[in-house]
């Protein structure tokens, strides 16, 4: 559990449900964890898939009966659009008439819907998968007595079981563009730091009742707090980098060695693009190629003096 400062939490002596939950989801948006029902919306598509396939041959079917009908009128839906919708008019027309207008219109709202559906799920892949540590700070609030002691007694109360299947199938509203280092800090060096030195200097929180003596305090860490320290500390050495470069470059004299420089800063920095970043493959060559190009102007400024 995360916030700004430390928060004083009252002692739950009831359980709580759905409603406790979307409150604490609410203060701790990172822990908003929930189902993507993947293989069922894959499903909903297919069957979708199905069902407009299943329409389309029968279009194509009906539109080649109209186009060898005796009838006219029928034989022109193909070429005018105006000849097609009056074949809904009632009296006008008989269902065998109409039967290509109903597939269309059929297939216009089908299609929207499945054009939707595809958006939709989309948009759903794009959401990242919860870290390990975050599902197990929301299990442990939901079923520690002074915290959130969730009781969940409908079918979907196995979401937030250590079941593997349902474990892959988990999505979290959190940045989906974390990079590796920020993700590394918030979820493991915390973790470490925590039982290393935090505990001992932090501000604890007092959980009441009394009647649970061995979990009446905890602290608590904000993310937002540890994102700024990550991007902070991400910033100073996309600074330090390139100066101490220079600085390595201009101590070591021999050629040979300040190529070796070179080459092992160049390394250092597209690695540093690869985990504090979320940077394409292509923006990691053009960065790490102007920035051994720099070094390279100055190696030659410096060799030629």
């Amino acid at each position: 559990m995360n916030s700004d400062e430390p928060d004083i939490e009252v002692g739950i002596s009831e359980s709580g449900g759905y409603e406790r939950l979307a409150r604490h989801m609410g203060q701790h948006p990172e822990q908003g964890i929930f189902r993507r029902f993947g293989a069922l919306a894959h499903q909903t598509l297919l069957y979708y898939q199905a069902e407009i396939a299943r329409i389309e041959v029968r279009l194509q079917i009906v539109q080649e009966q109209d186009r060898k009908s005796d009838n006219e009128h029928r034989k022109m839906y193909d070429q005018a659009w105006i000849a097609l919708s009056e074949s809904a008019e009632s009296g006008i027309s008989s269902g065998s008439d109409r039967e290509q207008y109903d597939l269309i219109m059929k297939l216009r709202k089908l299609i929207n819907e499945y054009y939707k559906a595809l958006y939709y799920h989309k948009q759903t892949l794009s959401l990242r998968k919860p870290h390990r540590k975050q599902l197990e700070d929301l299990r442990e609030w939901m079923q520690r007595p002074t915290l959130g002691r969730i009781q969940i007694y409908s079918c979907d109360w196995t979401t937030w079981q250590p079941i593997k299947d349902i474990e892959e199938d988990l999505l979290t509203f959190e940045n989906s563009t974390m990079d590796a280092f920020t993700s590394l800090v918030t979820y493991t060096a915390v973790d470490v730091y925590h039982k290393v030195l935090g505990r001992h200097i932090h501000v604890r929180i007092t959980i009441l009742p009394l009647t649970y003596p061995d979990n009446r305090h905890t602290v608590t860490y904000s993310h937002h707090t540890i994102a700024k320290f990550t991007r902070a500390l991400a910033v100073m050495l996309s600074c330090m980098l390139p100066i101490g470069a220079i600085v390595l470059l201009n101590e070591v004299k021999d050629m040979t060695n300040r190529l070796i420089v070179i080459a092992g800063v160049t390394i250092t920095f597209s690695l540093c693009m690869n985990g504090f970043t979320m940077a394409t493959l292509s923006e990691i060559f053009a960065a790490t190629a102007a920035f051994s190009a720099v070094l390279v102007v100055f190696l030659g400024a410096t060799g030629s003096t």
